[in-house]
């Protein structure tokens, strides 16, 4: 039995044409692999831009957030996860940001991670870390205005 690989696609929430455009490829070169999609909740950039083009292509999606419901709206053909707050914990036993939390939960719960950067957004970066201190296949797509 072979295990289904998940592409975690996330990316920062000011994104220009240009990461959007990534990001929509991106989704497409995973479908053509059978990959599944895993990616965040925002209503924004990446995010939006990962969940439209999930909806567009029916591709198999986890959307994921904090709330009870998908900010972004999510994939009537996909699933939503909540991912509750006390999952993760800092090293004294402090919980962490509610964001950081579900970028940690899709990390761990995906193989392969693309993350679309603007250069700026530390939660971007910081998921990307996040994945490589976990031994998994992470790609940083660095897109820098100038």
């Amino acid at each position: 039995m072979t295990q289904q690989t998940t592409v975690l696609i996330a990316g920062s929430r000011d994104a220009t044409p240009q990461m959007l455009d990534y990001a929509r490829r991106a989704v497409r070169r995973a479908k053509d692999r059978g990959y599944t999609m895993m990616v965040g909740d925002n209503p924004q950039g990446v995010d939006m831009a990962v969940v439209r083009e999930c909806r567009r292509l029916r591709v198999s999606v986890t959307v994921a957030g904090a709330g009870n419901f998908p900010r972004n709206g999510g994939c009537k053909h996909g699933s939503y996860a909540k991912v509750h707050q006390d999952t993760y914990r800092t090293s004294n036993g402090y919980l962490l940001n509610r964001y950081t939390v579900r970028d940690r939960w899709m990390v761990d719960n995906s193989q392969i991670g693309v993350f679309i950067w603007n250069g700026d957004s530390p939660g971007t970066k910081l998921g990307y870390d996040y994945m490589l201190s976990r031994n998994k296949d992470a790609h940083l797509i660095t897109f820098i205005s100038g």
